[in-house]
């Protein structure tokens, strides 16, 4: 398994921005100790396994079976479904870099060098060239709301006036 370190920039107060994959709307959440890199390494974990890159493991299975809920639509998913738009733009860039990496580091590059007398084997293929990685830096909005059932925190769109459900277990709070 390929491992690196990918960093997702979060607010001011240390709320991670989140998508959900059924209704398509923002809110945060506020990650615990090493929450957001084991999420990080899974979605990357993930894209190489889809791309054919890496072989799925156990773990990435387990973690993947996660249910977590929307607030706003209630709606359920893995865990590993909840990316914006851009975070998905972001992990695609870094998991093309890691095949770039590794495409060059085995393949282009030892064909490239001498093979030494009475060889007849010469690769002319170019290095793959790596993109620039970079995310925008989050914003400070949105309004916090606290989820006693989970003692979590969330943040939610400010004019979102409705039932607030809880991330990480479904239970619905009335937002006074």
């Amino acid at each position: 398994m390929i491992r690196r370190q990918v960093e997702f920039p979060l607010d001011e107060h240390g709320f991670f921005r989140r998508e959900c994959p059924h209704c398509c709307r923002e809110f945060k959440i506020r990650p615990k100790e090493d929450e957001l890199g084991k999420l990080a390494q899974l979605a990357l974990d993930n894209y190489l396994v889809d791309q054919g890159l890496a072989e799925s493991h156990d773990e990435t299975k387990e973690r993947e079976t996660l249910e977590v809920f929307c607030p706003y639509c209630r709606e359920s998913a893995p865990s590993t479904h909840w990316w914006t738009q851009e975070q998905l733009a972001y992990i695609h860039v870094i998991t093309s870099n890691i095949a770039a990496k590794l495409i060059n580091e085995t393949l282009i590059r030892p064909l490239n060098r001498s093979m030494g007398s009475g060889s007849c084997v010469r690769f002319t293929g170019k290095e793959m060239k790596l993109q620039p990685q970079w995310i925008s830096p989050d914003t400070t909005d949105m309004t916090e709301f606290s989820l006693p059932c989970c003692q979590r925190e969330i943040k939610i769109e400010d004019d979102w006036n409705d039932t607030v459900h809880c991330f990480f277990c479904g239970f619905p709070h009335t937002k006074s």
